[in-house]
């Protein structure tokens, strides 16, 4: 009798929670192009980067807070034999209230730290490693943010070594007028077991920022601000340590849909350490390693839909006395149920070649 009330019991609370649940779906696909023309630079090379990923994602929520998500993103490289070249798990919880997000797990990069400038996550990152495999953190409330992040991307085996990103990063504003940092530790440690060649690296960085930003309503947008960039890059077992400090500037203006988003920098030089350790230590763009860069990217806003995007720019690098070309083209396509259509969608003359 006892065992008869108890599974009533369990499936008289069952029913209602699941009729609480809200099952989701979602498909996407994103479509890059990049090519580089840096065969001037002594800092990296030309390269043409070009891939399709296709994410397929699947969320149950629950008390209107709660979501586990789970999917896969496949990413096919054209030219080459191998059906599927890089296979990723998106699998992650995750809390979302009006001020508060929290999640755990593997999820996109894009999603949590749009913030970022390539000064810190060189392009190719996003590309090729879309997914942050840790937790995220953060409070927001009327444009006004602080968050906090772990990002584990190497986990200590024979063969690879122990790395992982600790961050943190918000934005204070009033009006037209904002102050923001990025900033993040980056720890590169030895494989497991240990093994005498390999020592302990680090890289700290840290930009803190003044200015002020203004959107109007005809589809204007102007972004000005000044900083301060200042880092720590060490090698334990070499007993190398390096502290650059210097000023940016960044200015960016849009009008129906055609923009610029500029960056500069001037001071010491950063990446110190990229010699022996390369782009397993530094993520940011390889043209730090000069006193001077001026990165302009040039763009027009091909497709604004509800549920598409695309983009084309024309990107300048100005390093090392000379101009740097580079080309890019994006597409995004999600649909589903996670994706909520928007009341007002802008509406310029050269987007009606795709109706």
């Amino acid at each position: 009798m006892w065992k008869r009330f108890i599974f009533v019991m369990c499936i008289s609370c069952t029913i209602p929670a699941l009729h609480a649940q809200q099952y989701r779906w979602g498909v996407g696909l994103d479509y890059f192009f990049d090519n580089r023309e840096y065969g001037k630079s002594s800092f990296t090379n030309s390269q043409t980067l070009n891939g399709i990923w296709l994410n397929m994602l699947g969320g149950v929520t629950w008390d209107s807070a709660h979501t586990v998500y789970a999917g896969v993103n496949l990413l096919k490289i054209p030219g080459m034999s191998e059906a599927v070249n890089k296979a990723d798990l998106t699998l992650y919880y995750q809390y979302k209230k009006p001020r508060i997000l929290f999640r755990a797990g593997a999820f996109p990069r894009k999603e949590a730290l749009p913030n970022y400038s390539d000064f810190f996550f060189r392009d190719s990152v996003n590309l090729f490693m879309p997914l942050m495999q840790g937790i995220f953190w953060q409070i927001k409330e009327k444009g006004n943010f602080f968050n906090a992040w772990m990002d584990w991307t190497g986990c200590a085996t024979a063969d690879t070594r122990e790395s992982f990103y600790l961050g943190f990063s918000g934005k204070a504003s009033k009006g037209i007028f904002f102050g923001d940092f990025q900033s993040y530790l980056f720890h590169y440690a030895g494989t497991f077991p240990g093994n005498p060649a390999y020592g302990v690296s680090e890289q700290m960085q840290g930009m803190a920022s003044v200015g002020l930003a203004y959107k109007a309503a005809n589809s204007f947008k102007g972004l000005l601000s000044a900083g301060i960039f200042a880092g720590i890059e060490r090698d334990r077992k070499a007993d190398e340590s390096y502290k650059p400090v210097g000023f940016t500037a960044r200015a960016d203006v849009e009008l129906y849909g055609i923009g610029t988003e500029n960056w500069f920098y001037t001071g010491d030089a950063r990446m110190r350490l990229f010699p022996v350790h390369g782009s397993n230590l530094y993520w940011g763009s390889p043209f730090l390693r000069g006193s001077t860069y001026l990165q302009s990217k040039w763009y027009v806003r091909l497709l604004e839909s509800n549920y598409a995007s695309a983009r084309v720019n024309c990107n300048l690098h100005f390093s090392e006395g000379e101009v740097l070309f580079q080309q890019t083209f994006s597409i995004t396509v999600n649909i589903g149920s996670f994706y909520k259509p928007a009341k007002r969608r802008p509406d310029y003359p050269w987007m009606r070649i795709f109706r």
